[in-house]
């Protein structure tokens, strides 16, 4: 719901509201019996996605997902640990190839391998094929304004040496270095005139503006006027928040202004950090001439800055949190609200002082477990499947700190296995390993919320409050925190152990 309402938003606010189903047929034969799963992006600040749809691919390699989107939406597709991207409109039906992953990419157990669909008889109109062929052409214009500068480079100091004209002085910096070159003006006009021509029967507003911003990152760099830019592309003009490239026009059109109000109002910032006030920020960004009459791009940028810039040495961290949920919770700007609240969770996940978040867990008897009950005192939690060779050698070291601390710190191990009966045969094969045994449910969902990124994944919580994320595994220190835990327990004192 949370998605849906941004994306209701943000296609109202772009003027391609629109909602209604879309149907995408998988092919996939090297996946067969794997699920296919369908998220689509919250917003794209954020980049926080919630899945929409699941199917399974069945033995000649097929599935096929049904979702609702609204407008002009951008969807992940996942199988196993790749994933591919897509653009989707309601009504959209499209048949497309899932490849294997390159076997040089480094694969990954998050999701995080990228491929490329194949599509079939895809439309030539279709917002995919038209966003690609654009990409494409601007992609080839790029590499062909590198090698066209590199090749004048080379002339140049040919003609240079010819004239034998004295070396430079090395000592002395050349005015170009430092600086990365900007495309010729020229240039850019004379191929986006080309590129506007080609596309001119293309009825489509929101590539119109997809094309449009996508000349303006090719127009932004150094050495260029930032006001004439501005006035081009941003004043009186609509926040879109559906469009990738407007994402990143302004990201990287404002990206120093942060640190240019530190520079210049560090007291007045610091202040606003202070009290959690996303107005006293608003009034300190909003001396800058780009952003003084637009409270909504100013608002934006300020919660985009904060997230893109939080571990930077400009930004207090808990002062940013408050404003934040304060743009989340009150501002007049309902995209914002949502924005603020992803950019929030994507901040604090999995964080240390934050509870885990609800899961769905059963018993090696297929009984639902409340996992907050189990959270008593010190806890160790531990992620692992029986698919992972390198978790054997990690719950050897777990056996061994469970028969000595059982008492102390009890070890819960839950199992990202698909089928609980895989889980089952895996602990009876493995006797030692007697502590308590959980299997996710919704493994990819589990994964997915609690972000995890490696296995065995190991966490200890102090009455459900993460207090290690992640804590160390047994090879790495992990026998350390649960002696602390031990002495602590020792002392007679209830308290709060690894709180340092």
């Amino acid at each position: 719901m949370r998605g849906i309402l941004t994306l209701l938003l943000a296609s109202i606010a772009s003027g391609t509201f629109a909602v209604g189903p879309v149907t995408i047929r998988v092919r996939s034969p090297h996946n067969a019996g794997k699920a296919v799963l369908l998220y689509h992006y919250d917003d794209l600040f954020s980049l926080r996605y919630s899945r929409i749809a699941t199917a399974l691919i069945d033995d000649a390699g097929m599935a096929t997902v049904e979702g609702e989107v609204i407008g002009t939406a951008k969807l992940r597709i996942r199988i196993g640990e790749a994933f591919a991207e897509l653009y989707a409109r309601p009504g959209s039906t499209y048949t497309v190839e899932f490849p294997k992953p390159d076997p040089r990419t480094p694969q990954s157990i998050n999701g995080t391998t990228r491929v490329e669909l194949v599509f079939e008889d895809l439309d030539p109109l279709d917002v995919n094929a038209i966003t690609s062929d654009l990409n494409d052409r601007i992609d080839a214009f790029i590499m062909q304004d590198l090698a066209t500068d590199q090749v004048a480079g080379m002339q140049a100091l040919e003609v240079h040496r010819k004239n034998d004209s004295l070396p430079s002085d090395s000592v002395r910096r050349p005015p170009t270095l430092f600086v990365m070159p900007t495309w010729s003006a020229l240039r850019v006009d004379t191929f986006e005139a080309k590129v506007k021509h080609f596309y001119h029967e293309v009825k489509d507003p929101w590539f119109d503006h997809y094309l449009e911003y996508s000349f303006a990152g090719l127009r932004y760099g150094p050495r260029v006027n930032d006001a004439e830019l501005f006035a081009r592309y941003l004043k009186d003009k609509p926040v879109v928040y559906d469009d990738p490239e407007y994402v990143r026009f302004i990201r990287s059109f404002f990206a120093g202004h942060l640190v240019m109000a530190q520079r210049f109002e560090a007291p007045a910032l610091q202040r606003a950090f202070d009290a959690g006030d996303p107005d006293s920020l608003r009034s300190v960004l909003a001396k800058n001439e780009f952003l003084k009459d637009d409270p909504r791009l100013c608002e934006l940028v300020m919660i985009d800055l904060l997230h893109q810039q939080y571990h930077g040495k400009v930004v207090d961290r808990p002062g940013a949190e408050r404003i934040l949920q304060r743009v989340a919770n009150t501002s007049a700007f309902p995209e914002h609200r949502t924005i603020a609240a992803n950019m929030l969770w994507d901040l604090t996940a999995m964080r240390v002082g934050y509870r885990f978040p609800v899961m769905l867990l059963e018993d090696l008897s297929g009984r639902d477990v409340v996992f907050d009950s189990l959270l008593s005192g010190p806890v160790c939690v531990v992620f692992t499947a029986s698919w992972c060779s390198y978790c054997e050698l990690e719950l050897q070291g777990l056996e061994q700190l469970h028969a000595e601390y059982k008492d102390v710190v009890p070890i819960i191990a839950i199992g990202l296995d698909v089928e609980l009966a895989t889980l089952k045969a895996f602990t009876k094969a493995h006797p030692k390993a007697d502590f308590r045994w959980l299997h996710a449910v919704a493994e990819q969902q589990l994964r997915d919320d609690l972000r995890i990124k490696s296995l065995p994944a190991v966490y200890l919580l102090n009455d459900g409050v993460l207090a290690r994320s992640p804590a160390p595994l047994p090879s790495q220190g992990l026998g350390a925190l649960f002696h602390q835990a031990k002495v602590e327990a020792e002392k007679g004192i209830r308290v709060k152990v690894w709180d340092d």
